[in-house]
């Protein structure tokens, strides 16, 4: 790894660890045994060796050979989700039980309503199929803080295609709207802490949900 993997990897670490043992109990409840994961990354290694028992793991986005060889993924869409609306995408009737869609959002500038239908397509046509979406708090109690100062919480919109940042953030309150806009009911929504470190006011801050910076939520089919 180079050195900023290795800091993506440590400041990840606790999510990775939340999302893999939340996907573990996805699986432990309902019949799951085929994964999509875009963006295939350190979250996609933990799924292939810690999740039991192990399961059809396909991939979605840029391949990333060094952290994730395709040789270790059933299938490797080569996609960027911005393209989507495309007319000769071809997943080969791909469908999955679960679509993983971790930290992706935030970094498209396509509407989540056309990326979600698209998605949808990938899923199996039965109740429980869902996507598990991670992304950052748009109401974060820090940038919130920051807007009161007069500064803009987010960065300017980069010059680089292949590293984007961050286009666009979401509520909590959005993406449920999204759910719902597209034909999905939430099972699960969660403001989570996993980039709290051990700053004594984040842990403070963390007290009150809604003031987290992350969001957790899962969009599934409630009928076919």
């Amino acid at each position: 790894m180079n050195q900023e993997e290795t800091h993506y990897l440590k400041y990840h670490l606790e999510r990775l660890t939340y999302t893999t043992n939340l996907v573990q109990s996805i699986i432990n409840k309902r019949e799951t045994s085929k994964i999509l994961d875009i963006g295939p990354h350190f979250l996609t290694h933990c799924f292939l060796k810690l999740l039991k028992p192990q399961l059809s793991i396909s991939t979605l986005g840029f391949a990333n050979e060094r952290l994730f060889p395709q040789k270790y993924a059933v299938e490797h869409f080569e996609l960027d989700l911005n393209d989507c609306v495309s007319d000769d995408i071809n997943t080969s009737g791909a469908e999955f039980d679960l679509i993983v869609f971790s930290e992706t959002i935030e970094h498209l500038h396509t509407s989540p309503t056309t990326i979600i239908l698209f998605l949808s397509k990938l899923l199996k046509k039965q109740p429980g199929a869902g996507i598990l979406i991670q992304t950052p708090n748009a109401a974060s109690f820090l940038k919130r803080i920051k807007l009161f100062m007069g500064q803009n919480p987010y960065e300017k919109i980069r010059e680089d295609r292949t590293n984007p940042g961050h286009f666009r953030e979401y509520t909590m309150r959005e993406l449920e709207e999204y759910a719902h806009e597209t034909g999905f009911k939430v099972s699960f929504r969660e403001y989570c802490s996993y980039w709290s470190g051990n700053n004594p006011m984040k842990h403070a801050v963390d007290m009150i949900p809604s003031l987290r910076e992350g969001i957790t939520i899962l969009f599934e089919r409630s009928d076919v």
